[in-house]
C-alpha cells in the first residue's frame, strides 16, 4: 500500500453532520455551549510571565560574576559544604511552609 501526501485541505462542510445544511460558523453562533464542552485555561502560563518579568528587571552583580568566573578559571574559589547545606535546607523548609500553607 502506498501512502501519499495529499494536498487537500479540510473542508468545514465535511465536518457538518449530514442533513445538517447550518455553516459551521453559524452553528456556532446560534448553539450554547453545554458546561461540560467549555475550555478553562490554568493560570501557569500567566505565572510564568510573571516570572520572566521578575527575573528580566532582577538587578545582579556583572562585577561580583566576573570575580567568581575568574576565581573558579584559577582554581581560587573555596567552597564551603557546609553553608551550601544549610541554605539548601532552609531554601527546602520554605518552600515545604508555602505548599502546606
Amino acid at each position: 500500500m502506498k501512502i501519499s501526501p495529499t494536498t487537500e485541505t479540510a473542508r468545514v462542510d465535511r465536518l457538518i453532520a449530514p442533513g445538517d445544511a447550518r455553516t459551521a460558523s453559524t452553528r456556532a453562533a446560534d448553539t450554547p455551549v453545554a458546561e461540560t464542552e467549555r475550555v478553562q485555561l490554568s493560570d501557569l502560563g500567566a505565572r510564568l510571565a510573571q516570572l520572566e518579568a521578575q527575573f528580566a528587571t532582577a538587578d545582579f552583580d556583572a562585577r561580583k560574576v566576573e570575580e567568581v568566573r575568574a576565581a573558579i578559571a584559577e582554581g581560587r574559589l573555596k567552597i564551603n559544604p557546609e553553608a551550601i547545606a544549610e541554605r539548601l535546607i532552609a531554601s527546602a523548609a520554605e518552600l515545604l511552609g508555602r505548599q502546606s500553607g
